[in-house]
C-alpha cells in the first residue's frame, strides 16, 4: 500500500474548487492510486510523474516507490494552464 500525501495546501484548495459531484469521483481516484499508483488509465508526463484523467478534471502526482508515496501535485480541470509549470509542483 502506498500513502497518498498532498504536496501543498493549494491541492486542498482546488479540490474544494471542484463541484461537490465530481469532488467525489476525484476523491475515489485518488484513493485507489494508493493500492496501485500506475493503473492502465494514466499517462506518464516524465519519470515516475503522471497524469490521472478522471472526467474533466487532471489529478498531476508523482510516485515514490522507496518510501511508498504518492505525493498528488496539481488537481485542476483541463484547459491551457493545467500542465504549465507542473515540474515546478514537486
Amino acid at each position: 500500500m502506498y500513502e497518498i500525501r498532498v504536496a501543498s495546501s493549494r491541492v486542498e484548495k482546488e479540490l474544494a474548487r471542484i463541484p461537490m459531484g465530481s469532488r467525489k469521483g476525484i476523491i475515489d481516484q485518488i484513493r485507489k492510486l494508493a493500492e496501485n499508483p500506475r493503473p492502465s488509465s494514466i499517462k506518464a508526463l516524465a519519470f515516475n510523474v503522471y497524469r490521472l484523467r478522471v472526467g474533466p478534471c487532471r489529478v498531476i502526482y508523482k510516485v515514490y516507490d522507496n518510501e511508498k508515496i504518492v505525493l498528488i501535485g496539481r488537481l485542476a480541470r483541463r484547459s491551457e494552464r493545467t500542465y504549465r509549470n507542473w515540474e515546478k509542483l514537486f
